[in-house]
């Protein structure tokens, strides 16, 4: 594995910064809400009865022979913005939105380079409300929450004919003492002759300015969303490629703290449980099996064997002071697995593929998972059962058949509007579906 770490002197400050995971409590520090990709939330729908709030359509189309074909991203954040809900996403037709939380109407969009089909990050940086979000443009862009206007962005590569698009991934946003650090993977790959290469690399970036700290190159396949935990003392960050390869990596620069090759090809971003030693990873593998690995050393604790490939992201919930992750599966299903012994708690069948990774939250005080299936419907399920609460069907895809592939897939996200508790899905019919408590609910 090739492994290169460019450190300008401000690394050389920030390896004196005492890091800490104390976000904001409205920033959305990474895919799926928070840095460790737990996809779990506080929000709470006071009723069991979600119902459709409104719907928002790009403009544009990507492809020429199907209009309204601006398809999806992988998700979105949702954020309160100098008191403005806000709902940020980006698409295939190269447009970045940012969207009323409340009613779906169109308050900025900021036009990249290329397509934005991976989940932004949103944080206050010295003050300021800030959103961060990659693009296949091969650049990492940071623009204002409320005006859509470009702060700073980040050029991974200079633009060249003999370039390919690039693959980013999501971002997270580490606090780190005064500074807040933007951590991203962006794979480029080039096609000169006699300099053919190709790179998922991983970028530490200042967050307020676009300064790159350090960088280093992991892999010559794509790279997924990072996830960051304090693992004895020390900040960590772990990270894994489509070549099967999972490492986790000092948050101060870049050296590698272990590296595993699993059974397959990583589609998965990993998930983390923290604890005050070692703390757990959770990841799925093309080849269906589901790990728990100790965060500190790699070791595996247990795995759980599913049907088919995991693509999904594991969420991890707490239900009575026990924790439960939950992840979809290609065999079609959503399972639940203790988290401390791999023990399979339930698992729910769909009509289709689940690609989606899951959302928590609660309804009527009850845990919840939220989770989408590519037979057009988004779920509801009780997380301590597997029962169906609800369910909504959603728009078809605008091909006639759907294949595994390397396709981004949404994942619901939950979030509050208004005061209110909103769940909210880019589906793959090109339109982002927002729901709440169904009129007359009890909030």
């Amino acid at each position: 594995m090739a492994i290169r770490a460019k450190k300008l002197v401000s690394v050389l400050v920030f390896c004196l910064i005492s890091l800490t995971t104390n976000a904001r409590c409205d920033d959305w520090s990474g895919f799926q809400h928070d840095l460790s990709h737990s996809g779990s939330s506080s929000v709470n729908f006071t009723d069991k009865n979600l119902s459709f709030l409104w719907s928002f359509s790009p403009t544009g189309r990507t492809w020429n022979y199907k209009s309204g074909s601006s398809v999806w991203s992988s998700s979105v954040s949702i954020a309160d913005v100098e008191g403005k809900s806000i709902v940020y996403a980006g698409f295939y037709n190269n447009n970045f939105y940012a969207v009323n939380a409340e009613d779906g109407s169109l308050i900025w969009r900021f036009i990249g380079g290329n397509r934005f089909n991976h989940a932004p990050v949103f944080a206050k940086v010295n003050n300021r409300s800030m959103v961060f979000v990659a693009c296949a443009d091969r650049s990492i862009y940071c623009l204002d929450g409320l005006s859509g206007e470009k702060i700073w962005s980040y050029e991974t590569l200079p633009w060249s004919y003999m370039l390919s698009e690039a693959i980013p991934s999501s971002p997270i946003i580490i606090p780190a003492g005064k500074l807040s650090l933007l951590v991203c993977a962006v794979w480029n790959s080039g096609h000169a002759p006699f300099n053919n290469f190709q790179k998922g690399e991983l970028y530490v970036l200042n967050a307020a300015t676009g300064e790159k700290l350090y960088s280093v190159i992991l892999s010559s396949t794509p790279l997924n969303s990072p996830c960051f935990a304090d693992i004895n003392g020390e900040p960590a960050v772990f990270i894994s490629s489509n070549d099967g390869n999972l490492v986790a990596l000092n948050a101060k620069d870049g050296k590698i703290i272990w590296q595993l090759t699993l059974d397959s090809g990583l589609f998965s971003s990993p998930s983390i449980l923290p604890d005050k030693q070692a703390g757990r990873i959770f990841i799925g593998s093309r080849f269906g099996n589901l790990y728990c690995l100790d965060a500190a050393t790699g070791k595996t604790i247990w795995t759980q064997k599913t049907g088919h490939a995991i693509d999904s992201t594991a969420a991890i919930g707490n239900i009575g002071g026990n924790a439960y992750v939950y992840i979809g599966s290609y065999d079609r299903n959503i399972y639940c697995f203790d988290a401390a012994t791999g023990e399979k708690i339930w698992n729910y069948k769909t009509g289709d593929y689940v690609v989606s990774s899951c959302s928590l939250a609660t309804v009527a005080e009850k845990t919840v998972v939220f989770a989408h299936s590519l037979d057009n419907k988004l779920y509801c399920l009780d997380g301590l059962t597997g029962s169906v609460i609800w369910s909504f069907d959603l728009g078809k895809l605008i091909w006639t058949y759907n294949t595994r592939g390397d396709t981004i897939w949404s994942s619901p996200a939950v979030g509050m509007a208004g005061g209110k508790p909103i769940l909210v899905f880019p589906c793959y019919d090109s339109k982002l579906y927002a729901f709440s408590v169904a009129i007359g609910g009890s909030n």
